[in-house]
């Protein structure tokens, strides 16, 4: 693991103290349906004060230090799998750090969540995504031994990513929900989850993102059963504008993908319309995905009119990216942005004669205050490959 250094505040009250030890990573985002459906158990529960104990994982000399906390967890009620006692053992896997009154204390790290207050809750239990580079807080539950939704599996290894054979527990933060979202995590186990999840994401407005994720995961799935491709793709189209997505995937963009060329009028549509402008640079990428070569001189065509607006863009004090106003910041990054998308496509879709407006963006691009050497490298890497004086 990476050697970091870490310090977080939160509205002023929390002071942490990590170790060069202390690693954070970015954590992916588990869809609330997925949970449901890996965890061995659900149930609505609390710790029993006092069973938190930490455990140091094994390491050898010079390696980072981390471990996991054990604790017993009182089951009020099962929402899915069997558990034959009301109280069982528990795992609180690495990354998932409980604070008891507000405060823990390591070998390798210190969290003080109580900014000096005398009047923090003692006992209360908060547990901290401290495994998240991007973000740790506000507690996952707002008190642990109240009663709340427990997402249980067997892992193992030492961020919890392996399978295991002992006992239940949490990794990631969706593995632990405030009691209140209950009705809308049994909605996805019961018999028609579309209608009930409907019902659910208008009451609670924690749940409304995720939940239409969800309904629009259901409605793109039913799409991609639609054997014609244009009624597909025109039927997709709200979807890829909205930058639908499903299990960390774009699942609507994925869907135009595997159509292939049959893609290229649906795209070039979208292309084309002055409103989807700041869609442009993505479209250029699928086209490069879908290997379609006749949009090529289309796409040297935009370069050389991108050329042209920077020679009459003035160059602000900061470079290129500051403009006069708001609106000029954003047309600047929009077209930046698709400057290096185009020449990414060419790589793949180009030929020799995109050669003199590469040439010439590359020449652009070399000047002071305009300079930018990703925009450069890009043109290098075309050059080298098609530019048969390679320059």
């Amino acid at each position: 693991m990476r050697n970091r250094y870490v310090i977080v505040t939160l509205h002023c009250l929390v002071a942490i103290a990590v170790s060069p030890s202390a690693y954070a990573w970015l954590r992916p985002l588990y869809e609330d349906a997925l949970v449901v459906e890996r965890s061995e158990l659900i149930v609505i529960g609390h710790l029993k004060e006092g069973s938190i104990d930490y455990v140091p994982h094994s390491k050898k000399p010079g390696e980072d230090s981390s471990g996991v906390h054990h604790a017993r967890l009182i089951i009020t009620d099962v929402l899915k799998g069997h558990a034959a006692e009301k109280e069982i053992p528990i795992i609180i896997h690495y990354g998932l750090t409980p604070l008891v009154g507000g405060y823990v204390k390591r070998d390798t790290f210190m969290i003080d969540y109580r900014g000096g207050s005398a009047e923090y809750p003692t006992n209360i239990v908060e547990i901290l995504d401290t495994g998240n580079s991007c973000s740790g807080m506000p507690p996952l539950v707002k008190d642990a031994r109240d009663d709340n939704i427990w997402f249980l599996r067997r892992r193992s290894g030492t961020y919890g990513r392996e399978v295991g054979t002992g006992d239940l527990g949490i990794v990631d933060p969706e593995d632990l929900r405030p009691i209140e979202l209950k009705g809308y995590f049994l909605a996805y186990l019961s018999r028609n989850p579309q209608t009930e999840i409907q019902r659910y994401q208008w009451m609670l407005s924690e749940t409304e993102n995720r939940a239409q994720r969800y309904l629009d995961h259901l409605a793109v799935q039913r799409i991609l059963k639609t054997e014609d491709v244009a009624k597909r793709l025109e039927r997709l189209r709200g979807f890829y504008l909205k930058h639908q997505s499903w299990d960390m995937k774009q699942e609507a963009r994925d869907a135009i993908i595997a159509c292939g060329a049959h893609a290229a009028p649906f795209l070039m549509s979208m292309f084309d319309d002055p409103a989807l402008a700041e869609r442009r640079g993505d479209i250029i990428l699928i086209f490069r995905e879908i290997r379609y070569q006749p949009v090529a001189p289309k796409l040297v065509r935009l370069l050389e009119s991108h050329t042209e607006f920077w020679r009459s863009a003035p160059i602000l004090d900061g470079g290129w990216n500051h403009g006069r106003d708001e609106k000029d910041q954003e047309n600047r990054n929009r077209i930046y942005t698709e400057v290096y998308h185009v020449l990414y496509a060419l790589q793949t879709l180009g030929d020799a004669s995109a050669t003199p407006a590469v040439r010439e963006t590359k020449r652009q691009w070399q000047q002071a205050g305009l300079h930018s050497d990703q925009i450069v490298e890009e043109c290098d890497r075309f050059l080298n490959k098609y530019d048969p004086k390679k320059e």
